[in-house]
């Protein structure tokens, strides 16, 4: 399996085509196909050959790559808003917990005097 990135960068085209080239992910082995998307070079190893399309392993994957759909306004719109109500909910929360905090009587929140009791007894 060819690795995500090519080992060097893309050589540049020669007259010769394919004859002195070697394959970006192995560059000790010589170049079999040139991908027609990147114009890189690539091995026998590497040539892939998926549903009649000939491309270098990057190309492919990001041809199988589904499209990421663009929000709308409204969409965004809703994100936006959706994240503010989370942001009222927590702090909401923590309002509601330092609320209660503050009412809750010294005794109940006083460890250090449960401990004193527990050893004098």
């Amino acid at each position: 399996m060819a690795p995500e990135k090519p080992a060097r960068s893309l050589q540049k085209h020669s007259a010769t085509g394919l004859r002195h080239a070697r394959c970006l992910f192995h560059p000790l082995r010589e170049a079999a196909a040139r991908c027609p998307r990147c114009g890189g070079t690539f091995c026998r190893e590497c040539v892939t050959d998926e549903e009649g399309m000939l491309a270098c392993p990057p190309c492919l994957r990001q041809l199988a790559r589904p499209s990421a759909r663009s929000l709308s306004v409204m969409g965004r719109f809703r994100q936006v808003i959706a994240g503010i109500a989370a942001l009222a909910a927590v702090m909401g929360l923590f309002f509601v917990l330092l609320r209660w905090r503050m009412n809750t009587p010294k005794q109940h929140l006083d460890f250090g005097n449960v401990v004193e009791e527990r050893l004098r007894r």
